[in-house]
């Protein structure tokens, strides 16, 4: 995928409330202002949010604690597992795991995919609209310099507010983040922003979206089924405008254990995955 691909299209719009609840994707020209904003970002949104860059600290590649949540998403495409923070994101993931427990997300539609950089999944409708079964409750950014849009990490996607600072606040959809290509101009590009050095290289090393960085709440990491991750983040849209996948993709069941419950099964095929959701229903 070509670099500048990639960053014409990050996620600015958010799922409107009007009666027939249509769906925006604002896609807006970045240009160098995708690395402008990664660089300045301590002196608008880390400053509002009273964020340091001395305070960054990345523990999503850390081995998760026995006792850390962790939500399985089985998919039409297959299945992967991701880690929750609710020490850190405490509002929004206890808001996440209810409506997981609720079995909310079941049947749910991934309902836009930006080829290799994001998708968009948990709509009760196939184009991401709302219906009388959408849960439309709204929480505020949390934001932390331990979380990041790395690739694989669990984005919170809901309405906006402002009207000239937008702002997008935390919903019931989620905005699985994937990668845009750190090729080597890219990766020069990063170094000579003056962004965090420690952020940068894992950023390089990792993946992920990096003017993502402090715009939205991240809750989640996969540790998991990143094959079928990147599977699902390939498949052909047929619309360039709406996302939408060609061929309908769901969630066929989301549910909570803990990585202690599943660390055995890490790496195995989906069978082992599928024992664990019969057990536990």
């Amino acid at each position: 995928m070509a670099k500048d691909k990639q960053i014409k299209r990050p996620v600015r719009g958010a799922v409107s409330t009007s009666r027939r609840f249509k769906v925006f994707f604002q896609f807006s020209m970045i240009g160098l202002a995708f690395v402008l904003v990664f660089a300045v970002f301590y002196r608008c949104t880390v400053q509002k949010n009273r964020l340091d860059s001395k305070d960054v600290e990345i523990i999503q590649f850390d081995t998760p604690a026995d006792d850390a949540p962790v939500c399985v998403f089985e998919t039409t495409m297959g299945t992967y597992k991701a880690v929750l923070y609710p020490d850190i994101v405490p509002d929004y993931c206890d808001y996440f795991t209810s409506l997981v427990n609720e079995g909310y997300y079941d049947d749910t539609y991934i309902f836009a995919v930006e080829n290799g950089v994001y998708f968009m999944g948990g709509s009760k409708t196939e184009d991401g609209t709302n219906n009388d079964d959408t849960n439309t409750k709204n929480y505020e950014r949390e934001l932390s310099p331990k979380l990041w849009p790395f690739k694989g990490s669990l984005v919170a996607f809901g309405d906006e507010k402002g009207l000239i600072v937008k702002e997008t606040l935390a919903g019931s959809r989620i905005m699985f983040v994937n990668s845009v290509e750190f090729t080597d101009e890219f990766k020069e590009e990063l170094d000579n922003a003056g962004g965090n050095k420690t952020l940068v290289e894992a950023f390089k090393e990792h993946g992920g979206v990096p003017n993502f960085s402090q715009q939205y709440t991240v809750f989640g990491q996969v540790i998991d089924g990143m094959d079928v991750y990147d599977e699902i983040c390939s498949v052909e849209v047929n619309d360039e405008k709406t996302k939408r996948p060609m061929n309908d993709i769901k969630f066929t069941k989301v549910y909570m254990t803990t990585y202690g419950e599943i660390k055995d099964s890490i790496g195995k095929s989906d069978d082992s995955s599928q024992t664990e959701s019969d057990e536990s229903k």
